[in-house]
């Protein structure tokens, strides 16, 4: 991997941690440019969460060179008013009411009234909490205690949000409405760095990394790392007479394999679809697309 460190938003060259024993971080090489959204995968234990905390310089990594928004992680406190970071662990005050915890966080990163007033209403309304903005942060639920968390962590519009698990416990839809936020981010330059075990949102990302022990198995743009693992989309054929018509989309090219009754066929491109359907007429059919679950679990195999 080429190193240019400057001209991403976080840049790893083989950082190394440990815990005694325990290696959390072996050799790690990853770049993150600015303005995408970044998912970062990975069994517990894999090294997600030691990597985020390692950013925000929370642990002194034992080798290795990293850069947060062009500079050296050793001043990563003079950027702390760029970046946001959520935390899995609880980091609201419980006494402190929504509306108070959101105007904390707010005078910490130096925000006139008015820009306090208009980011709070914004991002309450964004995380579907203002009509509860009088409730102390003690008395909400896990999922509303994550998404006041959110609202905290976006007051100051950080430049580079770091998001340790950030939708658990929160519903579909308000998850939807996150996603949007966080795309809306990415368009405007800034970046956005996810860590989460949940496939679905792994596939919203622009590029996605998946860690084991330490290190990364695999990275790359979702359609990227499809093609790493030599995944592609199948076209499933219920044909009159699936041996035969198998036949004739060999002899055209088209390399088909009969299963249960159903003619299968590997695409090279989604194209392919209106040449076939020239070929034979199907009593149905299905696009199946391939999965990332199993392109990482492909990938995992073969390191």
């Amino acid at each position: 991997m080429a190193w240019s460190g400057a001209r991403q938003a976080v840049s790893a060259r083989g950082i190394a941690k440990s815990f005694g024993r325990q290696r959390a971080l072996d050799g790690l090489w990853l770049e993150i440019p600015s303005g995408l959204t970044y998912c970062l995968l990975g069994p517990n234990g894999s090294g997600k969460t030691t990597f985020i905390r390692a950013v925000v310089g929370l642990l002194h990594l034992d080798g290795g060179d990293l850069q947060v928004l062009g500079q050296p992680v050793g001043e990563v406190a003079r950027l702390y008013s760029r970046i946001g970071y959520m935390t899995q662990h609880k980091a609201l005050y419980p006494d402190l009411t929504v509306e108070e915890n959101m105007e904390f966080y707010a005078g910490l990163y130096g925000l006139t009234r008015k820009e306090r007033e208009e980011r709070m209403e914004e991002l309450l309304r964004m995380v579907g909490l203002f009509n509860h903005r009088g409730r102390l942060a003690a008395a909400l639920s896990g999922g509303m205690y994550q998404r006041l968390s959110l609202a905290c962590t976006l007051i100051h519009q950080p430049e580079l949000l770091l998001l340790d698990e950030p939708t658990v416990g929160v519903d579909p839809r308000l998850r939807q409405t996150f996603w949007e936020y966080f795309n809306r981010m990415a368009e405007e330059g800034k970046t956005v760095l996810i860590t989460t075990h949940l496939m679905d949102e792994a596939e919203k990302c622009q590029r996605v990394g998946y860690m084991r022990a330490g290190k990364m198995a695999a990275e790359g743009s979702p359609e990227e790392i499809l093609d790493q693992a030599g995944l592609q989309p199948i076209l499933k054929l219920w044909l009159a007479d699936p041996k035969e018509d198998a036949a004739l989309l060999a002899r055209q090219g088209y390399p088909a394999a009969v299963k249960d009754g159903a003619v299968l066929i590997k695409l090279e491109a989604r194209s392919q679809v209106k040449e076939i359907l020239g070929l034979v007429e199907p009593l149905d059919m299905r696009l199946v697309e391939p999965r990332l679950e199993e392109a990482f679990l492909l990938l995992a195999e073969d390191r």
